[in-house]
């Protein structure tokens, strides 16, 4: 019996993993900052005594993630109503991704582990279009999630030159009952009447069940050639943005969101950040106020600086971008971005059939039944929430 230890073991790949290791009859350590059944209380960013789990472990799976609207970050979501979507801010980002990934890279080197599986995404290649294969390496892209999770991966092979065996499982847009990010938020947002997309509707998604995901994470750490090498992971289907939600609509019964200026979509995230993001008060109350009061602002006071970008557009088009959003409503994409949604770039796979005999079990169509099936009986696909204007 293998002795593995899963970090970020309360999200939706980490829990998955875990899942599938025990099931095979592994004995399973599960870390997270968030509590659960079976779970140790850890943060694995900063240096303590976490660190005794991996001695003496066979694997260690690197799952932490953060800003990806995991079940644990979840709050009401109603129209009208301000929602605890998860915003956190590139800094906490940065620190969480590239903190978490050098201390646990270094706590088993010590331990000498057998095999590390690091999980990064294909949003480290940045929303350049084109096919990118495992041998493009990830530039800067100024975009700073971006380059922080293709920093992130040169760790990982950095720490393999040093002698411990790691491999990057780059993922593609993981969904499923378990996924925050690309399947509960926009289910509950879209309830709401608050989600919707950017007009620039071009954006291409490489969907893959969680369970096909934490499969190939498995595959990947039973693989002795895929050590040191990065592994991209999706479900095989390339999905435009708009195709992809429509699955959700169908669940739902509701018409399918409705396109809005990116450029109001990336001002309202920026508003939305936490005040400590932008210089303010951590604890100053309001975080996600009125879309007319974030964008429009009062004669005695400098805009937000979210709204910056908006205000300095042409008038016409400030105009056209206003004039999509009801400012009674709050419109939000939980923790997806405007770049997530515009993403040009496929991606080949042929790399883990090669080195682990992995490939994907759910096409899209079936992995959508299964998170139909899950979602209705966790009671998310009712009547829609009622909105609430005023």
């Amino acid at each position: 019996m293998a002795r593995a230890v899963i970090t970020g073991a309360s999200g939706s790949v980490g829990a998955a993993v875990a899942h599938a290791l025990a099931r095979q009859g592994d004995d399973v350590v599960r870390l997270d900052t968030q509590p659960g059944p079976g779970v140790i209380v850890a943060d694995v960013s900063r240096p303590g005594e976490w660190a005794k789990q991996l001695v003496g472990a066979d694997l260690v799976v690197h799952a932490v993630a953060v800003a990806t609207g995991g079940v644990g970050e979840l709050g009401p979501v109603r129209g009208g109503v301000p929602a605890r979507t998860p915003r956190v801010s590139d800094e906490e980002f940065r620190r969480v991704v590239l903190g978490g990934t050098t201390t646990v890279l270094d706590a088993a080197e010590s331990a000498q582990v057998g095999r590390v599986v690091q999980v990064s995404g294909v949003g480290a290649l940045g929303p350049a279009p084109g096919h990118f294969d495992e041998s493009v390496a990830p530039a800067v892209s100024a975009l700073p999630r971006a380059d922080v999770l293709a920093a992130a991966e040169l760790l990982g092979l950095d720490a393999t030159r040093r002698g411990t065996p790691v491999t990057i499982a780059r993922l593609g847009d993981v969904y499923g009952p378990r996924s925050g990010r690309w399947t509960i938020w926009p289910v509950l947002l879209m309830r709401a009447g608050r989600f919707a997309l950017p007009d620039d509707r071009a954006g291409l998604l490489a969907p893959v069940h969680v369970d096909d995901a934490a499969a190939a994470v498995v595959a990947l750490a039973g693989a002795p050639p895929a050590a040191g090498e990065i592994v991209q992971v999706t479900g095989g289907e390339v999905v435009p943005v708009p195709d992809y939600f429509a699955h959700y609509s169908r669940m739902l019964n509701l018409a399918r969101p409705r396109f809005v200026p990116a450029a109001v979509l990336r001002a309202l995230g920026e508003a939305n950040l936490p005040p400590s993001a932008t210089g303010g008060s951590a604890h100053s109350p309001g975080r996600f106020g009125r879309v007319a009061d974030r964008l429009l602002p009062a004669p005695d006071r400098e805009p937000a600086a979210g709204a910056r970008g908006l205000l300095a557009l042409p008038r016409a088009i400030t105009a056209r971008a206003l004039a999509a959003v009801d400012p009674r409503e709050r419109i939000d994409l939980g923790p997806l971005t405007v770049t997530d949604l515009t993403r040009r770039g496929t991606f080949a796979t042929e790399k883990i059939h090669r080195l682990a005999g992995w490939r994907p079990a759910l096409g899209l169509d079936e992995g959508m039944a299964r998170t139909e099936a899950a979602l209705r009986e966790r009671g998310l696909l009712g009547v829609p929430e009622p909105s609430r204007r005023g």
